[in-house]
């Protein structure tokens, strides 16, 4: 599950134009950093962003053989989420 305004995100957009990170992030943004839209910019490109990682971290979990298999069995069922700090509600992330 993503947040708005996540700050792993926040932190991982302008050190990805060669802000610097201190060493507790750089791990997290690194692992963010594919999920960043070039063609927004600002609060959009961070938004963006916060839900492309859900997308990216949910395909990731899928892709896990021991979790694979749960999936394929009907066992398990993985779902991307975001939640919307101003609204306080969670929205399904398509």
């Amino acid at each position: 599950m993503g947040h708005q305004g996540c700050g792993a995100v926040a932190a991982a957009v302008p050190a990805e134009a060669g802000g610097a990170l201190l060493a507790h992030i750089r791990y997290l943004a690194e692992r963010i950093r594919p999920a960043i839209d070039h063609g927004l910019e600002g609060e959009a490109r961070i938004d963006a962003a916060v839900t492309e990682n859900v997308r990216r971290v949910r395909a990731r979990l899928t892709a896990e053989p021991d979790l694979a298999a749960r999936i394929a069995d009907g066992c398990l069922g993985i779902v991307g989420a975001r939640y919307e700090l101003t609204s306080q509600l969670v929205r399904k992330v398509p």
